[in-house]
Order: C-alpha cells, then structure tokens, then sequence
C-alpha cells in the first residue's frame, strides 16, 4: 500500500513536533508523497463564557485580537516548518492552519483532501487530565476514515 498525501499533524510542542515532522518526510520521501503539514487553532471559548459569566465587551474583543495574533503566528511557524521539511527531505510540502475544535478540523479536512495517512503525535496524557480532555490523537485514530500513525 502506497502513501500519496500525508496529513502531519502538530501543535508545536518541543518534544513531539519534531518527530511527526521527521517520519511524515521520511514516508513522503520514500512513498514519493505531499505533505500537509496541519496546525489547528483551537477556538475554544473560554470556561468562564461557557459558564455562564458575563465579561464586558471589551474583554471579548481583547479574545478576538489574541486569536488573530495566534492564528497569524502560528501561520508564520507552519509556512517556516514547511520550507524546512520541503528542503530536508525533498518532497513537496503544502502548510495549513484550521480553526477550530482540532481533531474536527483534522478529520474534516483529511476527507476533503483525500488523505491517505495521518501522522499525530502522542503526548501520553494519564489519569485526570486524559478524562477531562481527551487525547486528539485517540479521537483522530478512531474516527478517521484513512490509516493513522500515532508517533510516541
């Protein structure tokens, strides 16, 4: 079975980013694949909205202004980890920065662009944190309709 789209998913953590980054080039390069290297914002409103506290509309403006700079870093740092994944493994390489819920975003558009594999990282949340959260890459590997590479 061959590869031609890898989704490379990362959230630019220090210890994993770097290695979905690595086997997604090291499979696209063998597989003669494209890359789409895949950040999701994540917009989640805050607890203390979801909870039923009113803040003053200029706090929800102050939001909205933090998540524009965020979206607009973290387009910076995908369009940077794309070049350099392009230039180190010589393989074609596409950036994209969702918003939203990020495993939603991620399945959604793996189906879009017909993805063939998905790399997630995996941060080994246990015991309350995993119950409370959720692990993205557990819901993208249950639900995801291509093959799922969960890099430890």
């Amino acid at each position: 079975m061959g590869f031609k789209k890898i989704m490379a998913c990362v959230d630019f953590s220090h210890d994993i980013t770097p290695r979905v980054l690595s086997v997604s080039g090291e499979l696209a390069q063998l597989m003669n694949a494209k890359i789409l290297i895949t950040y999701v914002v994540d917009r989640e409103v805050p607890l203390l909205i979801s909870e039923g506290i009113v803040l003053p509309k200029l706090e929800l403006e102050k939001f909205e202004e933090m998540y524009r700079l965020l979206e607009e870093k973290s387009r910076e740092k995908v369009e940077r980890a794309a070049r350099d994944l392009a230039e180190e493994w010589q393989v074609e390489v596409e950036p994209l920065v969702l918003v939203g819920e990020p495993f939603d975003e991620i399945l959604e558009k793996s189906r879009e662009e017909g993805v063939d594999l998905i790399v997630v990282g995996s941060h080994g949340k246990k015991g309350i944190e995993r119950l409370l959260m959720g692990s993205v890459s557990e819901k993208v590997a249950r639900k995801a309709q291509c093959s799922v590479l969960v890099v430890r």
